[in-house]
């Protein structure tokens, strides 16, 4: 009888069931066909909470505000990009004509090394391995794969652009657009989840990208004391890297402090980076980006750090910001449930 009773409840309710099961079969579909755009969606969500504060200073002198705070991740990204360009084509047409001169630069490095004749030949014979593998593998490289990749990056890089100024200019609509679908007795813990959310969010990008500027403003001043070229490529560099905790700035000094040693010798690479380690690497790692982060979300450095290095691992490129924030949504996802269980609303 009871069977019978739910079969006849399906019947009933059967174009419900239909338009939830198509509902589900479409928001499935949706997230299939917009996988391949995460990394512009989430790179798109972390410019929002950098600009945010722009847009909201400007919001009293200006309705163009969003516009303004999207131009002014816009304008930096468009300068790096062509400036990147430039300065790799010149490189790659100097080293194509200048073969016998990168070969003499060789030299000179194996000389300095002042190792035994037979380590010497070994060495000789791995770099000039290493040089036939690099010109095989650029060789090599599928045009069309090569091409599709970066109209991938390309798109991703304009998707991200398109989410941060929509969030800074509808984010607000949308926000109570989603309120009206909840029921009204879950309003009060779904506002305080999403209050909960922003906090922690803001706090970890916003702590990651001044520790970021403070890396790459003594960055270039470094680079500029020990004279190295193409200053505001590197810069970029380390700016990006450093958004990444612990070993990511070292990246770009690691390579560097190579070229400082084989134009100018081991003393001042020694000095160029020891300056670098004590400088722009020790002080944001252990001091400015714990500090930042953890006076704006309360969050433990320690899990901030393992998650952007694990969501790095696991991800990529996108895994270093999508895992932060997984991280910080439980993190409210907790931290709303522990205050409405216990009444505290100042529980952290």
């Amino acid at each position: 009888m009871g069977l019978e009773k739910r079969l006849e409840d399906i019947y009933k309710n059967r174009f419900m069931l239909a338009a939830l099961v198509l509902m589900v079969a479409v928001s499935l579909a949706a997230i299939y066909y917009i996988m391949p755009l995460a990394d512009g969606i989430i790179f798109g969500v972390f410019f929002f909470f950098i600009t945010r504060p722009i847009k909201e200073f400007l919001d009293k002198y200006t309705r163009f505000s969003p516009y303004i705070a999207t131009f002014c991740i816009l304008v930096p990204l468009i300068a790096i990009a062509i400036y990147g360009i430039v300065a790799v084509t010149t490189e790659v047409r100097w080293a194509a004509a200048h073969g016998a001169e990168l070969s003499s630069l060789l030299d000179q490095f194996e000389a300095r090394l002042g190792l035994p004749f037979d380590l010497n030949e070994a060495v000789s014979e791995a770099f000039k391995n290493l040089y036939d593998y690099s010109i095989t593998l650029l060789k090599s490289l599928p045009l069309r794969s090569t091409i599709s990749g970066i109209i991938s990056l390309a798109m991703n890089a304009l998707i991200s652009l398109f989410v941060c100024f929509y969030l800074l200019k509808d984010g607000g609509e949308a926000v109570r657009s989603l309120k009206e679908l909840i029921p009204s007795r879950h309003r009060p813990a779904l506002d305080a989840f999403m209050a909960e959310a922003d906090l922690i969010l803001s706090g970890i990008f916003t702590g990651t990208f001044y520790t970021a500027l403070f890396v790459a403003a003594g960055s270039l001043i470094i680079f500029t004391a020990f004279s190295i070229p193409y200053k505001a490529l590197f810069t970029a560099f380390v700016f990006i890297a450093a958004m990444v905790p612990i070993l990511s700035g070292m990246m770009v000094f690691l390579p560097l402090a190579l070229y400082v040693y084989l134009y100018r010798g081991p003393l001042i690479s020694a000095l160029f980076l020891g300056t670098a380690v004590v400088f722009v690497y020790l002080p944001p790692d252990f001091i400015i980006r714990p500090y930042l982060i953890n006076r704006a979300s309360n969050l433990h450095p320690l899990l901030t750090i393992l998650a952007f290095i694990g969501g790095g691992v696991a991800a990529g490129l996108s895994g270093f910001f999508a895992a932060p924030m997984a991280v910080g949504l439980i993190t409210a996802a907790y931290r709303t449930y522990r205050k409405r269980a216990m009444g505290n609303e100042s529980l952290h």
